[in-house]
């Protein structure tokens, strides 16, 4: 035999009780996501609490390493390159050696201009600390091609072969994300038009 209990009329929550609950609850949410929230997912700190707790410094890194995985496809134009070699036509047997400091939290970039299916062999280290890196590829202007070959957190040294997957340019992005300068050596040898410094 089934014994259902109901409550009385007396024990239920009244409409304005439910009422006061819910803009409570919404107000705790609210503060929540103003003093914790969004200093320490988005970095962003509108009361200065995040900032005063640390939180705002760990949204502030987490957006970053986001950009970082999602490295956005770079337009190239004739004024935003620092060119570090030219070719005049691609030639097999390239070899090229470059040196740059990397400040903290700064990031630069160093693009090989490749034809599809050209082949280079690289190995790059750093010196006074370890960097992240992401190893990628992007068309030509109008082309939306992209690819990521390889990328890791906090790496000190890599090397191998790259095989450019479409014509474009194929390199690597170096972050530092310690507080002091680090120092990466690239060393490229292979089937490449140029080497570029991207930023």
């Amino acid at each position: 035999m089934n014994h259902q209990y109901k409550p009385s009329e007396s024990d239920l929550p009244s409409s304005s009780q439910l009422f006061k609950s819910t803009i409570i609850a919404v107000l705790v949410a609210g503060i929540l996501l103003l003093l914790v929230i969004l200093p320490a997912e988005y970095g962003v700190d509108p009361t200065g609490v995040g900032d005063f707790l640390g939180l705002k410094k760990m949204g502030e890194i987490k957006v970053s390493l986001e950009k970082e995985a999602i490295i956005e496809p770079v337009v190239f134009k004739d004024n935003s390159v620092q060119p570090e070699k030219e070719k005049s036509k691609s030639v097999e047997g390239n070899h090229d050696i470059t040196e740059i400091l990397i400040a903290p939290d700064e990031a630069i970039e160093i693009k090989l201009e490749m034809k599809k299916g050209a082949v280079a062999n690289y190995q790059w280290s750093t010196n006074n600390g370890a960097l992240n890196f992401n190893l990628h590829g992007d068309g030509y202007i109008g082309m939306h091609k992209t690819t990521t070959y390889k990328k890791g957190r906090m790496v000190s040294s890599d090397k191998g072969e790259l095989i450019a997957e479409f014509d474009g340019f194929h390199g690597w992005f170096w972050r530092n994300r310690n507080n002091k300068p680090v120092t990466v050596s690239l060393e490229t040898t292979g089937d490449y038009i140029s080497i570029k410094r991207i930023k």
